[in-house]
This record gives C-alpha cells, sequence and structure tokens, in this order.
C-alpha cells in the first residue's frame, strides 16, 4: 500500500506544494465564518495551486482563473466551473462590480503599481464582497522576482483601504522551516539555473511545510488578510 506513493513522493518537489500545506489550513479558518460563493476572481492563479482548494466550496458558481498569459486550468480540470482569463492585477478585464470574491495570494508583492492593483480590485468587487489576500511580511526571505520585500499589516491595511477594502481579519504564517526551505530552494536554483530540474525530492519538500505548521519558530514572514468591500 505504501509502497505505491513512493515514486511521487522521491519526484522532484517545488515550494509552492509546501506552500499550499501551510496556507490551506489558515485560508480555510479565514473563511470559516463567511463561505465563498458566487462569483470568483483567482488573481494570478499560475498553475492552478488552489484550484482544487476553490473546487471545495460548492458556494462558488464560477472561478475566473486569471494571469497574464492566458492560464489552461479549465482545460485541465473536470470542475465545469473553471474559466481562463489574461489579465492583469491593475488591468482586470471585468465590469465593476461583477465579482462576489476574489483570491489573491502571493501576487501583490510581484506588482510595481500596487496602489493601482487595489484600485481594481475594489472596482470589480460588488459591495459586501470579500478579498482574501496573503502577501510576504517582513522579514521575509529575498526574492529578486518581487518589487518589494513584504507589507506590514498596517501597510496592507492602507493599501488595500485604498480600493475601498476593510481588513476584517488577519493571520501570520511561514516560520522558519519554510525559510530554510525557501533559502535551500534558491541556493539549488541559483547554481543549476532556471531550466534544470529541482534537486528536492517531493517527500522532503512537504516535510518542511509539515514542520512548519506544527513548530512555529522564529518570527513569521507571510500574512494573509480578509478583507470587505464597503
Amino acid at each position: 500500500m505504501i509502497a505505491r506513493f513512493i515514486p511521487a513522493l522521491l519526484r522532484p518537489g517545488w515550494p509552492d506544494e509546501s506552500r499550499r500545506v501551510v496556507q490551506e489550513p489558515v485560508f480555510r479558518r479565514a473563511l470559516a465564518a463567511t463561505p465563498p460563493s458566487g462569483r470568483l476572481l483567482n488573481a494570478g492563479c499560475g498553475e492552478g495551486l488552489y484550484s482544487r482548494f476553490l473546487e471545495s466550496y460548492a458556494g462558488i458558481d464560477e472561478i475566473l482563473d486569471m494571469d497574464l498569459e492566458l492560464p489552461r486550468i479549465a482545460s485541465l480540470h473536470s470542475d465545469r466551473r473553471h474559466r481562463d482569463i489574461a489579465g492583469s492585477l491593475t488591468e482586470i478585464p471585468l465590469e465593476d462590480a461583477s465579482l462576489d470574491w476574489i483570491l489573491c495570494t502571493e501576487v501583490i508583492e510581484h506588482v510595481a503599481e500596487d496602489g493601482a492593483a487595489a484600485l481594481e480590485m475594489g472596482r470589480v468587487l460588488k459591495p459586501g464582497g470579500f478579498a482574501l489576500v496573503s502577501v510576504p511580511t517582513p522579514p521575509a526571505p529575498h526574492d529578486p522576482a518581487h518589487v518589494r520585500e513584504g507589507y506590514t499589516l498596517a501597510q496592507l491595511s492602507e493599501l488595500l483601504a485604498g480600493g475601498g477594502l476593510e481588513v476584517v481579519w488577519h493571520e501570520y504564517c511561514f516560520h522558519l522551516q519554510m525559510r530554510w526551505l525557501v533559502n535551500l530552494w534558491r541556493f539549488q536554483h541559483e547554481r543549476l539555473g532556471r531550466a534544470q530540474r529541482s534537486l528536492m525530492p517531493r517527500l522532503a519538500v512537504l516535510a518542511f511545510g509539515h514542520l512548519d505548521r506544527v513548530l512555529r519558530i522564529g518570527k513569521p514572514w507571510d500574512l494573509v488578510v480578509l478583507a470587505r468591500r464597503a
């Protein structure tokens, strides 16, 4: 029985797999009182890290998966609620007040015009709609793809307020073990180059995530907020 899982655990692992292990329980706590429903935008969806998570909420009628290049999530998932769209967080190709929810996880720190992103999120959300947002918070590990280190709770609250969003819940995550994982990943990534495969087995990557959930050692470096559109 166990042997059937060994090949999957020994294949190359990626930090996002560990990120999901840590963040998904936090997201569920954020949404416990108000489960998402209606029309939801997965802003900066990437390859669909949280697609299954979103599919678990029966109240969601439509999941709009948006990234800079047109994603392929709808064609890869049997759940017919997915629809792929190309767009930027600073130019969301949707009508005003057309969304009930937004999921925006680890995206805003990549956006130079973050104020414009907040305005766009506020524009497309209906009054009373919600945005679940996660960002790094200082002191976060260095990432050359980020235009800023991250946000404190006060900074993120102020940013979202510019778009008419009020933070109503927050929680921190990512501690020492996730920091180690990201630093190890960065080390091998820089030594091998972007075209090379990961040297870290999936088992090790997942272990870092599960340990981080249990052993909350050191200052957290990621922030999750739930914000409501006025």
